[in-house]
C-alpha cells in the first residue's frame, strides 16, 4: 500500500518549481498531485521543464565521456557496442561516432569514410590522434612515394580508374575500393568479372616472362603483387629467373656500340666516363674490344690509336704489338728502296 500523501503547501511547490524540477519531480517528493503542479506552474508563467540533458550540445556530451590517459590519448568511457565494444554516443535518438566527432572538432568538416585512431592506441579518440579515410590514404602516398613506388596509375583488373578507386593498406600495397563495393553488392557478376580479369592477367604475365623481364618490373608495370607473376611462372613451368643481378646489355659488342659516338674522318669516340666496357662483371678496355671486333682475333699487347687522334676508338685506326712492328718493317723497307732510287 503506497504512502499517504502529504498534504504539501503552495509554497513548497513554488520552491521546488524555482530550482527547475519536474512536475513528476515534484510530485513524486512531495506527494502532491501532479495536475496541481502543473497549475500553479502556469499561474506562476514558469516556462516547460526542460531537462538538462536536451540543453548540452553534441560536443558538450562527447566531453563528458572522453577521459585523458597517459600520452596524450583519450579513452571512451561511454557507451560500447557489439563484440569488438565499438564506442557509441547518443544525441537525440542518434547514434555518433566518437572518433569522427573528434575529427569534426578539429578539422571542422565531417569525417570521409571511417575516423579511427592513427596513434596506434586501439579506440583513442583524440581529436589530433584522429584520422579519416582521405587523411590515412595522403599519409600512406606520401610513404610509397618516398619508398620510390611512385603513384597509382592506369586501371585495376577490373577496369577502374586506379586514381579515382585507388587505394593503399598501411604497407603501401595497392586496393580497389570500387571492387570492394561491387564485391559486397553484387558478388556473384563480380567473381565472374574477376575470374576473366585474372585469366587476361595471366596471359599478359605469361607474355612478359616469355620475354626474359624481370619479375620485379612486370609486377610494378601491371601493378600485381610479385608472388602472383612467381604462381605464373610456375604454372607455366618456365625456369626459376637468375640470382643477381640482371644484364644491362646483352653481349660485349652490345655494351661496346651503346657507348660511342661517330666523329668525323671516320673517327669513333668512347662516350663513357671510364676507358672500359663493363659486361657481366668483366671490365674490358674499349680499344681492346674495339680491335677484337674488328679484326675478328684478340689483339697482342697494348692497342693504340694509329690515326693521331687521342681516344680514337675505330676498330680500323687500332693497332696492337704485331701490327706496329710490322709497319716498323714496311717504313725500313720502304725507305731503303726509295731512298737508293733517290740517291
Amino acid at each position: 500500500m503506497s504512502p499517504r500523501p502529504v498534504n504539501a503547501t503552495r509554497a513548497d511547490i513554488v520552491a521546488l518549481l524555482s530550482d527547475g524540477h519536474s512536475n513528476s519531480r515534484i510530485a513524486r517528493e512531495l506527494r502532491v498531485d501532479k495536475h496541481r503542479v502543473r497549475r500553479i506552474r502556469e499561474e506562476l508563467g514558469l516556462p516547460g521543464y526542460v531537462p538538462v540533458e536536451q540543453t548540452r550540445t553534441l560536443e558538450d556530451k562527447w566531453r563528458l565521456y572522453a577521459r585523458p590517459v597517459d600520452g596524450g590519448h583519450l579513452e571512451w568511457t561511454g557507451e560500447r557496442v557489439g563484440a569488438a565494444g565499438s564506442p557509441v554516443l547518443r544525441y537525440k535518438d542518434q547514434a555518433y561516432s566518437p572518433a569522427a566527432i573528434a575529427f569534426e572538432m578539429l578539422h571542422g568538416r565531417p569525417a570521409q569514410g571511417y575516423a579511427i585512431a592513427a596513434c596506434g592506441r586501439a579506440r583513442c579518440v583524440a581529436p589530433d590522434h584522429v584520422d579519416d579515410e582521405a587523411g590515412r590514404q595522403a599519409k600512406r602516398r606520401e610513404a610509397r612515394q618516398a619508398s620510390g613506388r611512385g603513384d597509382l596509375e592506369g586501371v585495376c583488373l577490373y577496369g577502374h580508374d586506379r586514381a579515382t578507386h585507388g587505394r593503399l593498406e598501411r604497407d603501401g600495397r595497392p586496393y580497389c575500393e570500387a571492387c570492394k563495393g561491387e564485391l559486397k553488392t553484387e558478388p556473384e557478376a563480380h567473381r565472374e568479372v574477376r575470374t576473366g580479369a585474372q585469366a587476361a592477367m595471366r596471359q599478359n604475365i605469361a607474355a612478359l616472362l616469355r620475354q626474359d623481364i624481370p619479375q620485379m618490373h612486370i609486377a610494378k608495370q601491371l601493378g600485381v603483387a610479385p608472388a602472383t607473376v612467381q604462381r605464373t611462372r610456375q604454372a607455366l613451368g618456365l625456369p626459376a629467373p637468375r640470382a643477381g643481378r640482371r644484364d644491362r646489355y646483352s653481349s660485349l659488342e652490345e655494351a661496346f656500340r651503346a657507348n660511342t659516338e661517330p666523329g668525323d674522318d671516320g673517327h669513333l669516340r668512347w662516350t663513357c666516363n671510364g676507358p672500359s666496357v663493363c659486361f657481366r662483371q668483366q671490365r674490358v678496355p674499349a680499344a681492346r674490344v674495339s680491335s677484337e671486333l674488328y679484326r675478328g682475333r684478340p689483339p697482342v699487347g697494348p692497342v693504340t690509336p694509329g690515326c693521331g687522334v687521342s681516344g680514337c676508338v675505330a676498330g680500323a685506326h687500332l693497332t696492337d704489338q704485331p701490327m706496329r712492328a710490322a709497319n716498323k718493317r714496311s717504313d725500313k723497307a720502304f725507305a731503303k728502296i726509295f731512298g737508293k732510287a733517290a740517291a
